[in-house]
């Protein structure tokens, strides 16, 4: 048990480094808003992947066989990233004041975890997993080797969250001017228009294959 779960937290890690939308997302509100900002942000698709793994766990991704149910999925998360590319591109042709205090108004919890909500392949790495506990040396994992798992998986993916957030405000704080700060907001805004385009097309390629 101590190796399934040192090992989904050294598993975790590893997909946490890796740049995404939900990153960039909690970087570029993270540097507007502060720690907390970026913190939620996190928090959120956290929240977001619990539901994706619960449901992989339960085996209710059969449901999402459904090619209707993944194309609806993908135009929406489609729409939520290339909002969130408007956004960060406002942001970069405004000044901020890096020192004032948290947005209350903007609910970044939510941005969070409807981004993680909106990705269909989620659960394809959730379903995934139990390859990865059969590779670990459990040839018939049981649902408290899955608990395990699981439990490791988001404990780190936990620690991230503050960690990310914690280098986030340290940048903000000591390394942020105006013009960095634009130049992020269009790194931003760049990466996550890419990333809605890809996913529209994937969504549209699939559509036609119903078609």
């Amino acid at each position: 048990m101590e190796v399934l779960f040192v090992s989904a937290f050294v598993m975790a890690i590893t997909f946490a480094v890796q740049p995404g939308p939900i990153g960039f997302e909690a970087l570029r509100r993270g540097i507007s808003h502060g720690w907390g900002a970026a913190l939620r942000v996190e928090l959120g698709s956290l929240l977001g992947d619990g539901v994706w793994a619960i449901l992989a766990l339960l085996g209710a991704s059969v449901l999402f066989q459904n090619r209707l149910i993944t194309i609806v999925l993908g135009l929406f998360g489609c729409g939520l990233l290339l909002r969130f590319a408007w956004d960060a591109w406002r942001s970069s042709r405004a000044d901020v004041a890096f020192a004032g205090g948290q947005d209350r108004r903007s609910n970044h919890l939510v941005a969070g975890a409807t981004l993680s909500l909106s990705n269909p392949q989620n659960i394809t790495f959730w379903v995934g997993m139990s390859g990865t506990i059969i590779g670990i040396g459990f040839l018939d994992p049981e649902p408290v080797h899955l608990l395990v798992f699981f439990a490791g998986f988001m404990i780190a993916q936990v620690c991230w969250c503050f960690f990310f957030a914690t280098v986030v405000e340290i940048g903000r704080r000591r390394l942020l001017n105006q013009r960095l700060f634009r130049w992020i907001n269009l790194a931003c805004a760049a990466f996550l228009a890419y990333t809605g385009f890809r996913l529209l097309l994937q969504t549209a390629q699939m559509a036609l294959g119903i078609l």
